[in-house]
């Protein structure tokens, strides 16, 4: 299970790093959305790669939350991301490149991560935090 656990860093850091390639710097509002996605997908990473299991369900929700906002911003305008629809954005014409890697990072981290759920047994920094008292 740690070789699957790596694929899934791998994909969560390839996801950041596309949301960097595609971030569209004149629009601070969606530009700020996609730094926050960019800092999330970190974390995500380094959940995954300690093994820490009792944040496994958090990282796969937050990532089916991305999805569902990248394909409802498609459709209609939601106003802390954008003013109008990104039409484009969900058909790859303006961030292409990048937004075709994250939809890519996405589905194997909610894929894959849903499975790691039900069979990863998680590392042994999850007994440790099972025994910790504070």
């Amino acid at each position: 299970m740690k070789i699957v656990r790596f694929t899934v860093v791998f994909f969560a850091i390839l996801d950041a790093a596309a949301h960097l390639y595609a971030l569209p710097g004149a629009a601070p509002l969606v530009t700020f959305w996609l730094e926050i996605e960019v800092s999330a997908f970190i974390v995500i990473s380094m959940v995954f790669l300690l093994g820490l299991k009792i944040w496994y369900i958090p990282s796969v929700i937050f990532t089916l939350f991305n999805l569902l906002v990248y394909f409802i911003s498609g459709i209609t305008a939601l106003p802390p991301i954008s003013v109008s629809p990104l039409v484009g954005h969900v058909e790859f014409l303006q961030y292409s490149f990048g937004r075709a890697f994250s939809l890519v990072g996405w589905l194997y981290i909610i894929i894959v991560g849903l499975i790691l759920i039900r069979y990863d047994r998680g590392s042994k920094l999850n007994d440790l935090m099972k025994q910790d008292t504070n």
